[in-house]
């Protein structure tokens, strides 16, 4: 692959919620062209941090990358909260023995690409005590044991030691990185004796903006009454009011630094760039700088803006996903599913996608028996062959079609040509796999969570689907057995006179002929007793096939139970001669090739008559019963003269 002009890179990275992602896809994308790389997407939504199905199911997506199609691969690898995953994703690449970069989160085979933000922490603090005049300072970490948790934490403990500023350790709390946990422990601020702080730092911008709300709502102003920083950098820090001093790494040079490396080791070179990428302070008005108080008001018109064309997109798009659930559960089968995904095809936000679906899954008719053994239709992983069967580009549907799962797309090659980067979503309910989506990344168009929805809405519906169809193939499954007989295959009592009353009523009004037949198998209890029940099963079942060989095609036979069979037909082609001629000619033919010690032959009685319309079938069979009887009995009499 080393030969290649263009490279083909894959990228791996989870939660795609958080905005951190969004900024990294738009600068892989931007500046992949100039080092002559192609660009790759495998995307989990969820962070992976749980390890519950669902997460299973997401992080499925990384099976499917072949590094033997890429020349390398870069993971996010702070995204993705599962250290069995990282360092599958590492294991794949080093197998292949192409290069694995990690950034932020250093994973073990992996050039690992991580933020020095010690000194950058240290200056936001010491900017607080020297520009501020802070001296009571307190600290919202993370997730207690977390690395980056702790990490800035020392960073705290550190700054204060050297200002010659108490460390108390009631001053600081775990916010667990989210608003839920940081409120209680603003709570616990408010609650302490000690006095109330001149500053809080916030160990990301999550929380800063949680205790900034929190505190506005117990009569606390920010930065007027308490100076508050953040860290990360997201856009929603930037937006807020007042916009929140934090902490921002640099995402377009973290690119093409990792593009530089990732050149220097497709050249088989030593990076000579450093691994480690500096952040810098963004300083906003939360800790006392930049109040001008008309910046805060163009700054919240430009934010109120926002917010309103982001909370009309969404409501749309709520609107748009509750239609589409309507439509996709309004299907019997696949191909309807399908067809109603057409109408919301827009909802891929791009000109290209295509929707492949594991090949053993759009199975419409299953054995009970298959369905019964989960093993049969639960995968977790992706199937050697894949189906796509939905396919857009540039508004031109495609046609369904099969691949091999290595190639990840059909014809990848000339879409590559077209485009620089391409993004792959799981298909799954819990931990099964169905498939998966590829789109034609375009970042002003995506939006991550409606995707999300989006993606999750198309695999409910084609489970649902699946289950429809289990459910109605259980039903017919049960159906046939509730009208079969277990031994014979022949139907039963219950089956005989659901398929042959309408026969019967349309011979009364019609004024045709039907034919009965009641036959029972001659000696069964002499053989039962003598070569014993399998062999009284044997003849039992001899009978029953020889009535259904003999019948015209049109016949109904069945086992009434023991050894009575019942057959009828509309009387058009046979007499009774002649049945009677068939059916003894094949038992005579079974006889002299079983080898068993004892002859099958059974007593016949046949009716073949126009059903008056004041005689019900089960009397006209009776009729049947008694002719029977009467050669069963002069059968006994010849064989058993006692």
């Amino acid at each position: 692959m080393s030969e290649k002009t263009t490279k083909l890179i894959a990228v791996c990275a989870a939660d795609m919620s958080i905005d951190y992602n969004d900024r990294f896809f738009d600068a892989f994308k931007k500046h992949a062209s100039r080092f002559g790389f192609k660009i790759l997407f495998f995307n989990a939504f969820s962070p992976l941090f749980w390890q519950q199905k669902h997460d299973t199911g997401e992080g499925s997506i990384y099976r499917l990358i072949n590094p033997h199609l890429l020349d390398g691969i870069i993971m996010l690898g702070e995204t993705i909260k599962n250290d069995d995953l990282r360092h599958y994703i590492a294991t794949r690449a080093n197998e292949a023995g192409i290069p694995v970069i990690s950034i932020e989160h250093p994973v073990d085979g992996c050039i690992n690409i991580l933020y020095e933000y010690e000194s950058t922490m240290r200056k936001l603090i010491q900017h607080l005590i020297d520009d501020h005049g802070c001296r009571t300072i307190n600290f919202i970490s993370g997730i207690k044991d977390n690395t980056f948790s702790e990490e800035r934490l020392a960073v705290y403990k550190s700054v204060l030691e050297e200002n010659h500023i108490p460390v108390e350790e009631e001053r600081i709390g775990y916010g667990e990185f989210w608003y839920g946990p940081t409120q209680k422990v603003v709570q616990n601020f408010l609650d302490s004796s000690l006095p109330f702080p001149d500053a809080i730092v916030c160990a990301n911008d999550s929380m800063a903006i949680a205790t900034i709300q929190y505190l506005n709502e117990h009569g606390y102003n920010v930065p007027e009454d308490v100076a508050i920083t953040g860290f990360d950098g997201i856009e929603e820090a930037l937006d807020f009011i007042p916009p929140l001093t934090t902490i921002r790494y640099d995402m377009d040079g973290t690119v093409l630094r990792c593009f530089r490396i990732m050149t220097s080791l497709l050249a088989h070179k030593e990076p000579e760039e450093p691994l480690q990428i500096l952040s810098e302070i963004v300083y906003g008005s939360s800790c006392g700088c930049q109040t001008s108080s008309k910046n805060a008001l163009t700054k919240y018109n430009r934010m109120t803006t926002k917010l309103h064309s982001r909370l009309n997109d969404h409501r749309h798009f709520n609107e748009i996903q509750i239609y589409m659930a309507a439509d996709l559960t309004d299907n019997d089968s696949f191909f309807g599913v399908f067809d109603s995904i057409k109408q919301y095809a827009d909802e891929f936000r791009s000109d290209k996608f295509w929707l492949c679906i594991v090949d053993d899954f759009l199975v419409e008719q299953e054995e009970l028996s298959d369905i019964i053994d989960k093993s049969n239709f639960h995968r977790n992983g992706y199937s050697a062959k894949m189906n796509m069967m939905l396919s857009r580009i540039n508004n031109e549907w495609q046609g369904i079609t099969d691949f091999n799962t290595s190639d990840l797309l059909p014809d990848l090659t000339n879409i590559l040509k077209e485009e620089d980067a391409l993004m792959f979503f799981p298909l799954h309910v819990l931990d099964q796999t169905i498939g998966y989506v590829a789109i034609a990344y375009d970042y002003e168009r995506m939006n991550m969570e409606h995707m999300y929805h989006f993606v999750m809405n198309i695999s409910n519906a084609l489970e649902n689907t699946k289950n429809h169809l289990r459910q109605k193939n259980i039903i017919a499954s049960l159906e046939n057995k509730y009208i079969h007989d277990p031994m014979t295959g022949l139907f039963n009592r219950r089956g005989f006179s659901q398929r042959v009353e309408p026969l019967y009523k349309k011979c009364q009004e019609n004024g045709q002929a039907i034919f009965i037949v009641s036959a029972d198998l001659n000696g069964l209890k002499p053989i039962n007793d003598t070569y014993g029940h399998a062999d009284g099963d044997i003849a039992i079942s001899t009978v029953g096939q020889a009535l259904s060989h003999v019948s015209p095609s049109n016949a109904t036979c069945a086992r009434f139970g023991g050894d009575e069979f019942v057959a009828a037909w509309q009387a058009d082609t046979m007499d009774e001669t002649e049945f009677r001629q068939k059916m003894q000619k094949y038992l005579d033919d079974f006889n002299a090739s079983s080898g068993k010690p004892y002859h099958i032959s059974s007593s016949i009685g046949v009716v073949i008559a126009v059903p008056n319309n004041s005689v019900t079938l089960e009397e006209f069979i009776k009729f049947a019963d008694e002719k029977m009887y009467k050669e069963k009995v002069k059968f006994h009499q010849e064989h058993d003269p006692r």
